[in-house]
């Protein structure tokens, strides 16, 4: 059995015993489904397919808040670039700690509308809130 690292992500031992044997119910649509160090899977629809992807990013607010949400976005977006094709869509997460104010979110919230609105993504759902004994603000898609 092979124990958990003391940071970052699992193994691929851990991924192969615990992740890859649970996925859900089966489908036959996912062409490409989780394998480890692959961070975008791939689902037949129609006569079609769609890559998604999803990861958790962290705004360093050292960086400022502007370079930070830039960051972020780069950050989600580049696996779904892995997929060979150019993101269209994205699902944010944010995770806000309890200090954030209204005028630090709203500048990066600005930075991820600008820079979707840039790259052609649009952003079509997710969730905002802010939490106890979240320290920094986390950022998922």
């Amino acid at each position: 059995m092979t124990e958990l690292p003391d940071i970052g992500k699992i193994s691929q031992d851990v991924f192969n015993e615990l992740i890859y044997p649970r996925l859900g119910a089966k489908s036959n649509k996912v062409i490409v489904g989780p394998y480890h160090g692959i961070d975008v899977g791939i689902v037949e629809i129609g006569n079609r397919a769609v890559a998604m992807t999803t990861g958790p990013v962290f705004i360093v607010p050292e960086y400022g808040w502007e370079r930070s949400a830039w960051f972020a976005i780069h950050i989600l977006l580049s696996d779904a670039v892995t997929s060979g094709l150019a993101p269209s869509y994205l699902s944010i997460d944010l995770n806000l700690p309890l200090e954030m104010t209204r005028q630090q979110l709203e500048i990066v919230w600005e930075t991820i509308h600008k820079e979707c609105e840039r790259l052609g993504v649009s952003i079509v759902c997710g969730h905002t809130g802010r939490y106890e004994n979240c320290h920094y603000p986390m950022v998922g898609g």
